[in-house]
């Protein structure tokens, strides 16, 4: 199963500082990927050193993640690319779940992405986590950080992510479309850092008023402005 997926899939990873997460997420990657892909947005700190260490393809780019996202993509020689944040962490059974998808040809022309957990587990944590899985299932609508399987030609045919800084995810599941959403069952483990310095109630009332905003259509480097009110290293 591994040699299949090692032989048929890359990993996409979009950084920007990701010193403190970007050691175990490839760590942890390594054991299952071969082709593993980084596009840097011009960290200014130990991230492309980290990389360097493992045997994966490093570039660099502009800060914008979805330009980041569609440089990686570029790369990919493989029929499928996971797309993955630099700190996250795939739950044991979800190699499995990615075997399976990607082995189904029905699947060719659709995508999948996984549920979230969070590092820290509290009260605020595990609500979040479960109005995470509402919203994926039942609006078709998962974030970036839940990762996002799909074949390159599928990838090719929707023309791609959208070269903006912010809300790429949600222009290509539109593109996807959400009949196409498959939410895996198994978790992606995402770390807490801007929910614990934010504010577990904060944060995500912030992710969706920018989501109004774009919906709405305002300009996205102000939604950006207001997404980043601080940074944290997270790209």
């Amino acid at each position: 199963m591994n040699d299949f997926i090692k032989k048929n899939v890359t990993v996409v990873i979009p950084t920007y500082n990701a010193e403190k997460t970007i050691n175990t997420t490839l760590s942890i990657l390594k054991i299952n990927f071969k082709n593993i892909i980084i596009i840097d947005g011009k960290s200014k700190d130990q991230t492309k050193e980290i990389c360097r260490k493992y045997n994966i393809q490093l570039f660099t780019s502009k800060r914008n993640r979805g330009m980041q996202l569609n440089l990686g993509a570029e790369k990919v020689v493989t029929n499928w690319i996971f797309f993955i944040h630099a700190d996250s962490i795939l739950q044991n059974t979800a190699i499995e779940e990615i075997n399976a998808f990607i082995s189904n040809n029905n699947n060719k022309f659709k995508a999948a992405s996984f549920k979230l957990k969070f590092d820290q587990k509290n009260i605020y944590s595990t609500i979040l986590s479960k109005m995470v899985i509402f919203r994926s299932k039942c609006f078709k609508l998962p974030y970036g950080d839940q990762g996002l399987i799909i074949s390159k030609a599928f990838y090719n045919k929707i023309g791609g992510y959208k070269k903006i800084p912010l809300m790429e995810d949600v222009e290509i599941i539109r593109n996807i479309g959400f009949k196409n959403i498959k939410i895996l069952n198994s978790y992606i483990i995402t770390d807490s850092i801007r929910y614990k310095s934010e504010g577990w109630l904060i944060r995500p009332l912030i992710n969706l008023y920018c989501l109004t905003l774009y919906i709405l259509g305002f300009n996205i480097n102000t939604i950006n402005n207001i997404y980043k009110r601080k940074k944290y290293g997270k790209n």
